[in-house]
């Protein structure tokens, strides 16, 4: 027993310090940090523009790690870098009297304060704008009519029958059943009319193997596409980044209404979920890792918005009050609404870690079940790849 535990000990210690999991804190770190920044960035040029004297400008939170800046605005780096914020001179007073500097945060008028609060998610569109419009430049725009896409495996998806079965991505899949197909149009129609189990004739290389699959209910065998592009002009980019920007947006709010309106709890994912998907998205190639970083700026952009105390969004709303009232919102109210705002959001981190985990459980129960019951590949020239699925 001791063994065993050593064994599975020094395992984790070498997946700790291989470099996969080092450069998926890398890039876990580059992503979230890019982010973060910009956010804050947002809140500083917005600062800059209304004359609002910046007390200090973080990346991250924690022990403080540097500071540099000889003049108003101190600028700190700090230990845990998961967070950061921009301090505006006097954004605590609530009470007119005690404004005693124009530069003060609280000395400019509502709109000027809902704009440099609003500026941080803004800047968050800004940058996923940016990222989705060089993404499509450089990719190209995906083909979407399955007649004209090759039947070529791209991501093997995990608890289905293909995973462990041999096939690898970039593999062409050459007939189903021993009928030939030419694209993945026709592939999915052979696979969906297969009884119990379906017969895949692949290709990978110059060598032409088979596996055999069983079917559930579904008719799904667990196998992406490979996606095929198109080149997208200046004009096209841009109008699709646009596109980018609103269709996530709306899909996010839609679905979580729609989750709410039918008293179901929404499928969130916390800070596991992230690291977890941001880490998988820097082995998937440069364009991938900045298409997610740039869904994950609108992701925090929009979720800043939200109209709950403590956050962007919530602030943004004690000014709209104010405008409608003609006057200021009690520092007491905005203290209790911040507090139970803070708790929500302990609250929400804890539900989404807790969901996170109760996933990643799911999918190892899953994955056991698919290992126990999808059979091994006969052929010898798959045994490499059995093995490299098996990791």
């Amino acid at each position: 027993m001791i063994t065993s535990f050593l064994h599975a000990l020094w395992a984790k210690i070498l997946w700790l310090v291989s470099p996969d999991t080092l450069l998926s804190a890398v890039g876990i770190a580059f992503a979230l940090g890019l982010v973060i920044f910009i956010h804050e960035l947002g809140h500083f040029l917005a600062c800059k523009l209304l004359n609002i004297r910046v007390e200090e400008f973080s990346i991250g939170f924690g022990k403080l790690l540097k500071k540099w800046g000889k003049g108003e605005t101190q600028y700190s780096l700090r230990a845990i870098p998961l967070g950061g914020y921009v301090k505006p001179a006097g954004e605590f007073y609530a009470r007119e009297a005690e404004i005693t500097d124009d530069r003060d945060f609280a000395a400019k008028p509502w709109y000027s304060r809902a704009f440099m609060v609003f500026a941080g998610a803004g800047m968050n569109y800004v940058l996923a704008f940016v990222i989705f419009f060089i993404v499509v430049l450089s990719m190209g725009l995906p083909i979407n009519n399955p007649k004209l896409i090759p039947p070529v495996v791209g991501e093997i998806v995990e608890s289905y029958p293909a995973y462990k079965s041999g096939l690898q991505q970039g593999d062409l899949i050459t007939a189903v059943n021993n009928t030939p197909i030419q694209n993945w149009e026709q592939m999915v129609k052979n696979i969906a009319a297969a009884q119990n189990e379906v017969t895949l004739t692949y290709k990978r290389g110059e060598e032409t193997s088979s596996v055999t699959l069983p079917l559930g209910e579904n008719k799904k065998v667990g196998i992406a596409l490979e996606p095929v592009y198109q080149k997208a002009g200046v004009f096209k980019a841009l109008k699709v980044a646009a596109h980018q920007c609103y269709y996530w947006t709306a899909l996010s709010i839609t679905t979580i209404a729609d989750k709410l309106w039918h008293k179901q709890a929404p499928d969130v994912a916390g800070p596991i979920g992230i690291f977890e998907i941001v880490g998988k998205g820097v082995h998937s190639g440069p364009e991938d890792y900045f298409f997610l970083i740039g869904l994950i700026s609108v992701a925090i952009g929009m979720f800043n918005l939200f109209p709950i105390p403590i956050l962007d969004g919530g602030h943004i709303l004690f000014f709209i009050i104010e405008a409608i009232r003609g006057k200021r919102v009690k520092e007491k109210t905005i203290y209790n609404a911040s507090s139970a705002g803070a708790i929500f959001l302990l609250a929400l981190v804890l539900y989404a870690t807790y969901s996170d985990i109760k996933r990643i459980r799911t999918r190892s129960s899953a994955k056991a079940a698919i290992e126990q019951t999808v059979p091994q590949p006969a052929q010898e020239d798959n045994a490499d790849a059995v093995k490299e699925a098996s990791k």
